[in-house]
């Protein structure tokens, strides 16, 4: 009789809080109670029926009775079947967890596990144990997946796969050692299945991991189409400010000038000598005011004057040749991306190295813009190979920029290119502007 109870215990402790997790977890297809817990019924009563008439409680029935509950996940409730499986292999794997927590204690007190066969209080109370502490777990989980719902998505299905095909593997080896005759065909069919889940498993997550690098790559070049926004912006802002500042600058000028000229048309000498004198005081202001003149171009002349500005800084000798018309036929904001990551490139490149030169030359040419950058790094250094030299893995060297000036050229229909010449590393960025 007590063989009896604890089977019965070990069924519904075991096996019903499964089912029941699944119900508070996902949505049933079937409204009506008795045909909705009709299959729970039907498969736990199975099972004991087989426990008992085999007298024991193995890992064969154990997973036999696992695949039956994944395919009731998938089949009597509404969800996608990827989240009714995520839903009940997390159920399943807390399963385990709780058992490993319930039983290792007493492992560590009798010195081996308690199964439903070994027909004592022991067992009993082991059971009843587990079943409390795995429907408290469930609930933890139930209301933790109903705050986090959103958050599951199909790759959730990988971290289950792995371990799913670990679980046929390690059964097929278990049942070899503990009943080397028993059922051969089922374990061979364990084993093609665990070698079966586990390829696909690692074909999926070799996919994961690409779409993973992909999104990385998205996410990098929105950050750096942010920072060129930014960067535009502020040369925007910029180029307002110097326009005020030389609108009133322009005003006290023309007031300076007519009073100097007053002052040295004057009959009076003295008159006269102070008026040569703020002559010379309005030459010098100017000098020190005047914003150095690059280009024609305003947008590009204040992004020179920023760089060049950073080079000093940083002790690089910025040489500019840019013969750049007032108006391009290209947004503003990309031939603010062309410019800066060109240059912020190049004194990259140039603060690493010896010969510590950047040189910049800008043309227009048969409706194509050109833009070259041109330094001087160490003899060590060496161009990354053709399909390496975009690859924004490896952000270090020129930095994922250049992945970006090679998408603007192709917007325009242009090309970038890299290349060593006479000791020279050259970035070339052509794109057409003739629109």
């Amino acid at each position: 009789m007590l063989r009896y109870l604890c089977y019965t215990a070990w069924c519904v402790f075991s096996n019903v809080p499964m089912f029941i997790g699944l119900h508070l977890n996902l949505t049933e297809r079937i409204k009506n109670k008795l045909l909705k817990y009709l299959p729970i019924i039907a498969v736990n009563l199975g099972y004991l029926i087989f426990a008992l008439i085999f007298t024991t409680e193995n890992n064969v029935m154990r997973m036999c009775f696992f695949i039956i509950y994944l395919l009731y996940a998938v089949t009597a409730f509404s969800e996608k079947p990827w989240k009714s499986l995520v839903v009940a292999s997390s159920l399943g794997a807390l399963s385990f967890a709780i058992d490993l927590v319930v039983e290792f204690p007493v492992y560590l007190f009798n010195g081996k596990v308690l199964t439903p066969s070994d027909a004592n209080w022991n067992t009993f109370l082991l059971c009843i144990c587990f079943g409390l502490t795995y429907m408290i777990s469930i609930i933890i989980y139930t209301r933790f997946n109903r705050k986090n719902e959103k958050v599951v998505d199909k790759t959730a299905v990988l971290f289950f796969m792995m371990p799913l095909s670990n679980m046929f593997l390690i059964l097929a080896v278990a049942s070899a050692f503990n009943a080397p005759d028993f059922w051969t065909p089922l374990r061979s069919t364990l084993l093609t299945l665990g070698v079966i889940v586990m390829v696909a498993s690692l074909f999926l997550l070799y996919r994961a991991m690409r779409e993973n690098y992909r999104a990385k790559q998205s996410q990098m070049k929105l950050a750096q189409l942010e920072y060129n926004q930014k960067l535009s912006e502020s040369y925007f802002d910029n180029i307002t400010q110097s326009a005020q500042m030389l609108m009133k600058y322009k005003h006290d000028f023309n007031n300076m000038i007519t009073t100097a000229l007053h002052m040295v048309n004057s009959n009076d000498e003295s008159t006269k000598q102070q008026g040569v004198k703020l002559l010379e005081q309005i030459k010098e202001k100017n000098s020190e005011t005047a914003l150095p003149f690059y280009c024609k171009n305003p947008v590009v002349n204040t992004i020179l004057f920023d760089k060049a500005s950073r080079a000093q800084t940083e002790g690089i000798d910025f040489i500019t040749d840019v013969k750049l018309p007032e108006k391009l036929n290209i947004e503003l904001t990309d031939l603010c991306s062309i410019f800066s990551n060109l240059i912020d490139n190049g004194l990259r490149s140039a603060c690493e190295s010896e010969d510590n030169r950047l040189e910049l030359k800008a043309w227009c040419d048969a409706g194509y813009m050109f833009v070259r950058t041109k330094n001087y790094p160490d003899e060590d250094f060496q161009v990354p190979e053709k399909e390496k030299q975009f690859d924004i893995s490896n952000i270090s060297g020129h930095g994922y920029g250049l992945s970006i000036l090679k998408d603007m050229a192709e917007k325009y229909g242009g090309s970038f290119e890299m290349k060593m010449e006479g000791g020279a590393f050259e970035a070339m960025c052509c794109v057409n502007i003739s629109g």
